[in-house]
């Protein structure tokens, strides 16, 4: 086996783990984005918002 592979192999990720990086992510990239708009929310807060608005 190359060292690709097994580096490929070793690197796996669950998708549970992966869903919870998208959301911060998301909720991280939101917070800038708005702040850069003048908006003083923190990510904590625009989570906040994200989770009343029902989404996942």
């Amino acid at each position: 086996m190359t060292k690709s592979k097994v580096a490929k192999k070793n690197m796996s990720i669950s998708s549970e783990r992966l869903t919870e990086l998208r959301r911060k992510v998301l909720i991280e990239s939101t917070g800038s984005s708005l702040r850069l708009s003048g908006s003083k929310l923190s990510d904590e807060q625009v989570e906040q918002i994200s989770k009343s608005s029902g989404q996942k």
